[in-house]
């Protein structure tokens, strides 16, 4: 299968190494690479899965022509408003539909997230859920800020607040190291991990109950 967007080789010209090319990449690969198939557990590999992932070596050879966009910092009780399933006619289903992290954490209650509208951006969230966007940002943290590879573009649409009251817990976060490239990552965001929520039903209505990643889980 060829990628829409030609070969991950980045062209020599600047105008043609944006972050929208990037963006399609990383929907290319996401879609159609790292997760062509359904975990059979609630647990995977990431080794296997993050090796699968080759559109890294393209991340780290792009310079972008413009400065990447202001990250957004949004807090726990705005995103957890988005923990949850379609409630609306309004609303649209996480793009990655039955590959939705949402589906992988209950096998009784599998459901599809609704997409997660991160505030005061033009990028959006490229129409995944919370749980999807932070897997992506994890995978990506790993792979490329982890292992040292240089940057030269963002790999987070948004951060989470930190180490303040209702907000999350240091320990759950991802945060760049001071030596790092901090330009690519500037600010914190929650690790994702599936054991760290449970699905509970409302009226019917699917939600996602976060577990031990606030100030109060850690005294």
């Amino acid at each position: 299968m060829h990628s829409p967007v030609g070969d991950v080789a980045c062209p020599q010209s600047a105008t043609e190494c944006t972050l929208s090319r990037i963006d399609r990449v990383v929907e290319w690969h996401v879609r159609n690479d790292c997760l062509s198939e359904l975990p059979s557990t609630s647990s995977f590999d990431t080794r296997t899965l993050l090796d699968s992932i080759p559109f890294c070596k393209l991340l780290a050879s792009i310079r972008p022509a413009v400065p990447g966009p202001e990250i957004p910092l949004v807090t726990r009780v705005y995103e957890e408003r988005f923990m949850r399933q379609c409630i609306g006619a309004h609303e649209k289903p996480c793009c990655m539909n039955n590959q939705c992290e949402c589906m992988m954490i209950s096998k009784s209650h599998p459901f599809v997230g609704v997409q997660f509208d991160i505030p005061n951006t033009e990028h959006g969230s490229n129409g995944m859920c919370v749980l999807c966007l932070r897997k992506i940002t994890t995978l990506l943290f790993y792979r490329t800020i982890q292992k040292g590879i240089t940057l030269n573009t963002q790999i987070q649409r948004h951060g989470n607040i930190c180490n303040q009251p209702d907000e999350y817990h240091p320990s759950v976060m991802l945060i760049c190291p001071p030596n790092g490239p901090v330009a690519s990552m500037p600010l914190p965001i929650v690790a994702h991990q599936r054991n760290r929520y449970e699905v509970c039903l409302v009226h019917g209505v699917c939600y996602l109950k976060q577990l031990r990643v606030g100030m109060q889980d850690f005294p």
